[in-house]
């Protein structure tokens, strides 16, 4: 047995005293955001909006983080901050999301409603980009750590459920700011990445945003992220539609991120190429969602979730990874947020908009099958990367 000396063993338990942190951080992140896609419209619904009202709320809940994420990536990376931007975006969006439920006490509801969730856009936009970034500029296994986040989302939609039905739908949002305390507490314990600050920035973005492969990226994440934004945020809507009630939707986030969850472990082991994953996930949406649209049976529809899920995980974990080899080391977290808010987040914003709009006009099943179809141009454009070199 070769000996261990005292300060590598301080080392390694460090090293995984890091992990666990991470593990810890994205846990109860996921686990007690969930309500602001799961039951957010449910919320909004019970209060009295509209499909449409209820969809400019959701593409307003996207485009504050569309304007506010590549500063924050910008901030992270120019100062070395990662940590401080983290920590900021975690306290001032757990003040923030308690302005929904105070909108119900008050006569101007709509007015207050649109100021928190700008608030709430802004402050929460960075966390999972600044995340992602730090997590795999440790060296850490993101599939690993993402998992432990799907199932966490999963598991708290389901207790929310119970949460919800037993005290209300307020408890949605004092859950998220109770949760973001306790991320507060784990995020600083963390320390920054390293990073050369002395390399000329201005170069590095326009190499990154010149990169035709980044380019694509960015336009399949549009169609795929607002795909699955618009879907998840009319889910509950549309099983109440099927069922008549709440109990349901909690059930189907189970599966949902359960499933996502085995698909991000079973990637972190399997070392496919990313841009086979990528086309893979695209096309598991697309199929989820036209699944969706066609049926009217519930047992199905909560097993679909299997098929989304994956879909979900298969896009996210390509994405990510093709991103951070995209991007210079100096940029790593600008990369990652122009990810999710120049590709996603404009995607998201179209979705959350077109999406009201058609519950309204044509109705919850046709919605899905719209979904399916712009999913489905996405799936076909990712056949691109192909003709490339391994990515």
């Amino acid at each position: 047995m070769v000996p261990v000396s005292r300060d590598g063993l301080s080392a390694a338990l460090a090293a995984n005293g890091t992990v666990y942190r991470y593990y810890f951080v994205y846990l109860t992140y996921f686990a007690v955001s969930n309500g602001l896609v799961s039951f957010r419209n449910a919320f909004f619904e019970d209060v009295g909006l509209s499909g449409s009202q209820m969809g400019l709320l959701g593409a307003l809940l996207v485009a504050g983080g569309l304007v506010a994420q590549p500063v924050w990536g910008v901030l992270a990376d120019q100062y070395n901050a990662t940590r401080a931007v983290l920590l900021a975006a975690v306290a001032v969006s757990a003040l923030a999301v308690l302005l929904f439920p105070l909108a119900t006490q008050v006569p101007w509801v709509f007015g207050l409603l649109i100021v928190g969730t700008l608030l709430v856009s802004i402050f929460r936009a960075p966390i999972l980009p600044i995340a992602n970034s730090m997590v795999l500029s440790q060296g850490l296994e993101y599939g690993h750590v993402r998992a432990v986040g799907s199932v966490a989302f999963g598991v708290g939609s389901l207790l929310l459920g119970w949460i919800v039905a037993a005290f209300g739908l307020n408890w949605v949002f004092y859950v998220y700011a109770l949760g973001m305390g306790v991320v507060f507490v784990a995020v600083w314990g963390l320390s920054d990445p390293r990073a050369d600050l002395s390399t000329d920035l201005r170069r590095d973005a326009v190499t990154l945003l010149s990169d035709r492969r980044f380019l694509l990226l960015l336009f399949v994440a549009a169609l795929v992220a607002g795909s699955y934004s618009a879907g998840d945020a009319f889910l509950s809507v549309y099983l109440r539609d099927l069922t008549g009630g709440d109990t349901v939707t909690g059930l189907a986030w189970l599966v949902k991120t359960v499933a996502e969850a085995a698909v991000f472990v079973a990637l972190a082991r399997a070392e496919l190429d990313n841009r086979t994953v990528l086309t893979a996930g695209s096309g598991a949406t697309a199929g989820g969602y036209l699944l969706l649209g066609a049926t009217a049976i519930t047992p199905l529809a909560v097993a679909v979730q299997l098929l989304s899920g994956a879909g979900v995980a298969l896009f996210l974990f390509a994405a990510v990874n093709m991103t951070h080899r995209y991007a210079p080391t100096t940029l790593a977290a600008t990369g990652q947020a122009l990810l999710t808010a120049v590709g996603m987040g404009l995607g998201r914003v179209a979705g959350q908009l077109g999406s009201g709009w058609l519950v309204s006009t044509v109705g919850i099943r046709e919605l899905y099958l719209c979904l399916a179809a712009a999913a489905a141009i996405a799936t076909s454009a990712s056949l691109r990367f192909h003709l490339g070199r391994r990515n």
